[in-house]
């Protein structure tokens, strides 16, 4: 089976300032399609490859909007547990760990946006019967 990458960030960045208790996780984001020879033909047209480009771009917007989302709040929570008089030895163990599990998670975003740019090419593929 042929592979095809449609999306490839080596290192992830967000738009977001600093913030002062989290740090951003240090993963990539990927997106490599496993296509038998039927999916790799159709593939040759520039438009059915445009939008699958889109589809694979809004997948890791969301990837992105998501971290973001998660890693202000906690921000935010940490830093009400300081001022409550939490130890910050162990608010920065809490945010490792936070930061750990959002780069064992991206893998499984990076599946979920295989399958929606696979779903859009099977969409596409059937309209263009």
């Amino acid at each position: 089976m042929p592979k095809l990458r449609i999306l490839t960030v080596k290192q992830i960045k967000l738009n977001v300032g600093n913030f002062k208790h989290v740090e951003l996780p240090k993963t990539g984001f990927s997106i490599v399609l496993n296509l038998d020879n039927k999916q790799e033909s159709a593939l040759k047209d520039p438009k059915l490859r445009k939008a699958l480009d889109e589809v694979a771009a809004k997948a890791y917007k969301n990837f992105l909007l998501e971290t973001t989302k998660r890693l202000q709040e906690f921000d935010k929570l940490f830093a009400g547990m300081l001022a409550k008089g939490a130890p910050p030895a162990g608010v920065a163990k809490q945010a490792l760990k936070l930061k750990r599990a959002l780069e064992k998670e991206t893998p499984k975003w990076e599946k979920a946006a295989e399958r929606e740019v696979i779903a859009k090419l099977s969409s596409l593929m059937k309209k263009k019967r």
